[in-house]
């Protein structure tokens, strides 16, 4: 698949002058044939339970609009043939969809734990979200069709007023600097905070590829972590020595201080803290992902005939995996789980996180070591074989 940042707009120009600082409109940034994906991929992934998936309707009349959470039956989507102004949208198709896992690669220039998914939507004529603010970075690659943007070029706080009578976190109003309709292989980047409202002028798909960062989830677990920590190894207060007072009601600094100086001593803690950033960050982001498997682990000296065959492998979703390195060790995070390895093993982690093909002939140099194929068996639903 072409590279989408080519000649005056290279990756490092792009880094350079638009990362989360200002929109960019690529026009063809792929060509026309890059994709065939076809509205009933679309509604296939959204009526499986195993996908996070929406459907969205505005009420021209009324300028409202609503939101139904999948699966979505096939029944319902032939009902709203008729109608227009309604889109659907489903996240991680890149599970799916070996073009989207492709497109994906595209973009692999961005730190693995920053990733999340390949978003794919499809709208009739007038279908959209509405106007509205995303809190991460997007890349909207034009896969058919047309779409009409309009954007506002700077970002706005986050205390910027919504709607308060729809289902859906509508901006009140839109004030677009940018306008203009994006076309089969264009692509559009889009900074976090900065509004926009993207309207289709006929049947059209779009892919999104979003992005993700530490927030305040990430701190509530960070939180849950500690309070493990001290649960198992509890510190308590100890009185001072002049504890009798006339004013019993009064708290005095004592007790913040101790309370202050734990906190800190946990938080000082930078492996306790890796680890809860390192598992929490590679976690999927949605629940419904497939469990490790459960049958039985193979020997160095078996090696399974689909690697012998040849078959290679891809990434479900490098954004799941990360590692970190030690003097001692590696530690390999892999959809929230801590893998640790010997530090001569780093090349084999850098393979598993890295963009080069899985196969028997980069598996090879590390197959005669057991810990690699039990690490590749509880990874096999992630890495699946390119059909």
């Amino acid at each position: 698949m072409t590279d989408p940042f080519r000649g005056q707009y290279s990756v490092d120009v792009f880094m350079r002058d638009y990362w989360q600082k200002r929109p960019l409109i690529l026009r063809k940034a792929f060509p026309e044939s890059s994709f065939n994906i076809s509205r009933n991929d679309i509604f296939y992934m959204a009526s499986r339970a195993e996908f996070d998936s929406r459907l969205i309707e505005e009420d021209v009349h009324h300028q409202s609009w609503e939101l139904f959470i999948g699966p979505i039956d096939r029944e319902e989507f032939e009902s709203l043939e008729e109608f227009s102004h309604w889109t659907v949208l489903v996240q991680d198709t890149e599970r799916e969809l070996d073009q989207m896992r492709r497109l994906l690669e595209r973009f692999r220039f961005i730190p693995n734990w920053r990733l999340d998914d390949v978003q794919l939507s499809y709208a009739v004529p007038g279908g959209s979200a509405g106007p509205h603010v995303d809190s991460y970075d997007v890349f909207l690659i034009q896969v058919s069709g047309e779409r009409r943007w309009q954007i506002e070029s700077n970002p706005v706080a986050a205390d910027r007023a919504m709607r308060e009578d729809v289902s859906l976190k509508i901006l009140k109003e839109l004030h677009p600097d940018q306008e203009f309709v994006a076309r089969p292989g264009d692509l559009l980047y889009l900074p976090p905070g900065v509004p926009h409202w993207g309207v289709a002028v006929g049947e059209c798909i779009t892919a999104s590829i979003g992005f993700k960062a530490p927030g305040v989830s990430v701190l509530q677990t960070a939180f849950l972590e500690i309070s493990e920590q001290v649960r198992s190894a509890p510190r308590t207060f100890s009185d001072p020595a002049e504890l009798r007072t006339d004013d019993p009601g009064h708290v005095s600094d004592a007790p913040l201080d101790w309370f202050q100086d734990e906190m800190r001593r946990l938080a000082e803690d930078r492996d306790l803290l890796e680890r809860i950033l390192c598992t929490s960050m590679t976690h999927p982001v949605r629940e419904n992902w497939p469990s490790a498997p459960i049958d039985p682990i193979p020997s160095a000296e078996v090696i399974p005939d689909d690697l012998r065959q040849g078959i290679t492998y891809e990434r479900f979703a490098p954004s799941c995996m990360v590692y970190r390195e030690f003097n001692d060790c590696i530690r390999l995070y892999a959809f929230g789980t801590e893998y640790e390895q010997k530090p001569e093993m780093k090349s084999f982690v850098q393979l598993l996180t890295g963009t080069e093909v899985l196969n028997f002939d980069t598996f090879k140099p590390y197959l005669e070591r057991q810990e690699v194929l039990e690490l590749l068996h509880f990874l096999g639903n992630y890495i699946p074989e390119c059909p």
